[in-house]
């Protein structure tokens, strides 16, 4: 009786044993993976910062100077301002932004007018809109004429241009400076005349 008893004890500790055996190894395979999974978590989101650094970085920005004439190449896009003049008599382009009567200017007033050609070279469509220039005459910065620039804003696709008639009114008598900021680059493009060469 006695021995059937030691007997019976044995077995159940021997159970006992495997159960504890068991349950440790549930827990040793549970933490496993619970470091695999933070592993994991913390990998992507190093991938996620990584990606988002590099496309902050792709991305350009800051502002740029260029001269009637030469073709400035920023990003995908090419700027190509074929002339930027003061003008007493400025062309009318075939489609107007605003189709009414141009107003005459006012006194002391003259007209500057630039002609402009943005390519895009990118698989990605570039919006033009002729009221993302601006020029700088003298002091002062003043927005198109839209009854004298134009045409209407559009998406270019690739290896396509997009020819621009732009017209601005302010006081006579001043160099003036094209400013071109669209909304799809970081920064503000600035171009200015060819410097006159004097000959003696």
């Amino acid at each position: 009786m006695l021995l059937r008893r030691r007997v019976t004890e044995g077995c159940a500790s021997t159970t006992g044993g495997r159960a504890s055996l068991a349950y440790a190894v549930v827990l040793v395979v549970i933490l496993a993976w619970s470091l695999v999974w933070v592993a994991a978590c913390n990998s992507g989101g190093n991938a996620d910062e990584s990606t988002s650094s590099t496309t902050e970085q792709g991305t350009k920005s800051g502002d740029v100077e260029g001269t009637v004439g030469t073709e400035l190449h920023i990003g995908a896009a090419g700027i190509l301002v074929k002339a930027l003049q003061a003008t007493f008599q400025p062309a009318v382009p075939t489609q107007r932004l605003l189709e009414e009567t141009p107003p005459a200017p006012a006194e002391g007033q003259s007209f500057y007018q630039a002609y402009v050609r943005v390519s895009n070279g990118s698989q990605v469509p570039l919006r033009i809109d002729p009221n993302d220039f601006a020029c700088a005459v003298g002091d002062v910065v003043v927005g198109i004429d839209p009854t004298r620039s134009g045409p209407l804003p559009r998406s270019i696709l690739k290896n396509t241009s997009l020819d621009l008639v732009l017209t601005f009114q302010a006081p006579v008598g001043y160099q003036p400076l094209l400013i071109y900021h669209p909304p799809w680059y970081q920064g503000v493009i600035s171009i200015k005349p060819q410097e006159e060469t004097t000959t003696t």
